[in-house]
């Protein structure tokens, strides 16, 4: 098998939203999706490419680094023994997955002007679930879509948001105008 860093980042992305519109482990998730920022970011930074990341950058303290400091804190415990073997984290659960995906998902379409279906319904799903995230030129071009593509979805039961995805990805997959558009990449 020939990767690239790319092939990797997308690989690693695409199986994180599965896991987790499947309710999946959430450990996993957060592994998969921090792995694949991380690479993204990189990729990012060399070709010139104004990321989500760097945009949130701007808005914590220049000596603080936003992988470092608020996404590795789960990513390195969840991938290191060497420091603290017997050391326990709390505050982890399937929300904290959350925002590292949209961070993934939002710099992966970035870098490459497309995006698996997975990365776009997820985008489009976080979105729906957060509209007080969004700007308001962003929110007032979105979120007329976003309550037909998931009504009610911000009261929800999670369980039901989660199903939401799952089935919008799904129904995506089933669509050859959005399957075949250039903006649509092949997930695996």
């Amino acid at each position: 098998m020939k990767l690239t860093k790319s092939d990797v980042s997308r690989r690693q992305l695409v199986s994180a939203i599965r896991l987790f519109f499947n309710e999946g482990d959430p450990v996993s998730v957060y592994t998969l999706a921090s792995n694949a920022l991380e690479v993204i970011d990189q990729l990012c930074k060399l070709r010139g490419v104004e990321s989500v990341s760097d945009q949130t950058r701007t808005h914590i303290d220049d000596s603080r680094d936003l992988i470092k400091h608020y996404i590795n804190p789960y990513r390195n415990f969840f991938k290191h023994a060497n420091k603290d073997p017997e050391a326990v984290i709390t505050g982890f659960d399937a929300h904290s997955c959350e925002g590292v995906l949209f961070l993934a998902a939002e710099d992966y379409t970035r870098l490459h002007n497309m995006s698996p279906i997975e990365v776009q319904v997820y985008s489009f799903w976080f979105c729906a679930m957060y509209p007080e995230k969004l700007s308001p030129s962003a929110s007032e071009r979105l979120m007329p879509k976003a309550d037909i593509a998931f009504p009610g979805i911000a009261n929800a039961e999670r369980t039901a948001q989660l199903a939401m995805g799952s089935k919008a990805i799904k129904e995506a997959a089933e669509n050859p105008a959005l399957m075949n558009h250039p903006q649509t990449e092949q997930s695996l």
